[in-house]
């Protein structure tokens, strides 16, 4: 077994480069790491946004992210609001699931002066999209559009 001073791995290369073990003995070049994005105005996530973080820093007014189409079962994508905005999240027409709601078409956090630090985590399973909630305070209220 190699020792824990070894920096060297028998991985095959990787991304075009051989993966070693950092100071921390953690392999850089595959270690997770969300790719983050901040919007400042309506964004339509792309199929090519899996794995995202979004925020609304920097965001001065409300502002709504559109989900794609249905595809992919596992694209995920989170939307974290940074800002004291609304922060609507669309979906194509009856695809969201969300709070109480099986064929909703959006969902937001609507408190007034209270909407830092909430978020969403979106989740596709080929056939919807599934809306997590995730409340900075519980005191928050949840709206859901439906058609």
């Amino acid at each position: 077994m190699p020792s824990i001073t070894t920096n060297q791995t028998q991985m095959d290369i990787f991304k075009g480069v051989a993966p070693c073990l950092d100071s921390n003995h953690v392999i850089d070049d595959i270690a997770f790491m969300l790719d983050t994005s901040a919007k400042t105005g309506d964004y339509t996530i792309k199929g090519s946004d899996s794995g995202r973080f979004f925020t609304t820093q920097g965001a001065t007014g409300d502002i709504e992210f559109t989900l794609p189409a249905v595809a992919t079962s596992g694209f995920v994508c989170w939307i974290y609001n940074a800002e004291d905005v609304e922060c609507l999240v669309t979906a194509p027409d009856e695809t969201l699931i969300a709070f109480n709601d099986a064929t909703a078409d959006g969902i937001s956090y609507t408190t007034a002066s209270n909407h830092i630090g909430n978020a969403f985590m979106c989740v596709c399973n080929g056939t919807y999209w599934l809306a997590f909630c995730m409340r900075g305070d519980h005191d928050v209220t949840i709206s859901v559009v439906s058609a």
